[in-house]
């Protein structure tokens, strides 16, 4: 499913790019299409900047400048290393060479970086550009038209990004898997299991706060205009401070991935960094999370509706009153959607499975051993 979504996100995307064009809007066209390139480039840019540390002479002067070079095709590489699983999950069903194709699976990749890099560096910014560019069509009467292929390139978008945030959290992925792209060393290859209740519940719950989230944003952006472009701007440095610095371990480095990190809690939350968080109850960082991105929501959405009755203002009363109802509209759906999803995540983790049995003995080892470690403190204290 990923696979498919992540082939007609892009698909998509140019699509919507060539269209924009053909209309005369060059500036919204070039930008669609840069955020397609955007993942390999910023993946092209943390190899260069890799090789170049780790190597030396012809070495790094040959190798190095070739990652700059292949960036173009890096968004293919998730696509071919996919395929290649799927060939190999379904060779590993039959006895002969089984073992084989079971060690090529649990093989580690850094093509989950790229996808990674895909949902936040170009699926989410492109879905706030399009929302954007939807809100500027009739500014006082914001989604009210909308085109068949920018629903379809909305939903994709929409569709990996949520996908993306599940599979993330489902991986217990931390910063230094996702840089090594080791994500597969913990675990061992396993049949696809039916799609789960929670996982459905966990779907739904992404997607009505997405939704809530970006028609919030593009509602403001519309009304305040520059706020958009700093948006953009942050995501680029954050992202390449994320791709350039985050290998290190010294506490200035960790600093640009908590940069990164916050500017990720933009469009969603994310527990990179499990075994270092407090323990605390699974849901209450996301309950706290909930409650921060309901006041931001809500300050952007006074602003935008104080905007649009200064706007509206100087027009005769019937249209005040048909631009007056469009904007309850627009906060009545954000708030269902924002409401949704709260309920949704109540279920997910209602529903959601307690760890596995390994997972609880590595939990009481930790523990174990960090009161080892404080008790011997203590008696040579």
């Amino acid at each position: 499913m990923q696979l498919s979504l992540y082939v007609l996100d892009i698909v998509t995307d140019i699509g919507v790019a060539v269209t924009d064009y053909r209309a005369g809007d060059y500036m919204f066209a070039y930008l669609t299409l840069g955020f397609v390139f955007a993942p390999g480039f910023l993946f092209s840019l943390f190899a260069f900047t890799e090789v170049l540390s780790n190597n030396t002479g012809l070495l790094a002067c040959f190798k190095a400048p070739l990652w700059l070079i292949s960036f173009p095709v890096l968004p293919l590489w998730p696509v071919v290393r996919d395929l290649r699983q799927i060939f190999h999950g379904v060779m590993a069903l039959f006895p002969s060479r089984r073992q084989h194709h079971l060690e090529y699976l649990n093989r580690p990749s850094r093509a989950y970086l790229v996808k990674f890099l895909e949902a936040f560096a170009e699926a989410a910014p492109q879905l706030l550009l399009r929302l954007y560019k939807i809100t500027l069509r009739r500014q006082l009467l914001p989604f009210s038209q909308f085109e068949t292929l920018e629903i379809v390139q909305i939903s994709f978008s929409l569709l990996t990004l949520t996908t993306k945030i599940i599979s993330t959290h489902q991986k217990n992925i931390t910063t230094s898997q996702v840089i090594n792209g080791d994500m597969e060393d913990s675990q061992r290859f396993r049949m696809p299991s039916p799609v789960s209740p929670p996982q459905i519940l966990a779907v739904l719950w992404w997607a009505g706060f997405l939704v809530a989230r970006f028609q919030a944003m593009a509602l403001f952006a519309g009304s305040w205009k520059a706020w958009i472009f700093l948006v953009i701007g942050l995501h680029v440095a954050l992202v390449f401070l994320f791709q350039t610095v985050a290998a290190g371990k010294n506490r200035l480095k960790r600093v640009f991935i908590y940069l990164f990190s916050a500017f990720v809690f933009i469009f969603a939350y994310l527990q990179f960094n499990m075994k270092a968080r407090l323990k605390v109850a699974a849901w209450f960082p996301y309950t706290v999370y909930a409650i921060l991105v309901f006041l931001e929501n809500s300050v952007m959405l006074v602003m935008w509706f104080m905007s649009q009755m200064n706007a509206a203002s100087a027009l005769p009363e019937e249209e005040q009153a048909v631009y007056t109802i469009h904007r309850e509209r627009l906060i009545f759906i954000h708030y269902g959607c924002f409401c949704f999803s709260l309920f949704m995540m109540i279920l997910t983790f209602v529903c959601a499975p307690g760890p596995p049995p390994d997972a609880r003995e590595e939990d009481e080892k930790e523990n174990v051993g960090a009161t080892v470690t404080k008790v011997s403190s203590f008696s040579h204290g």
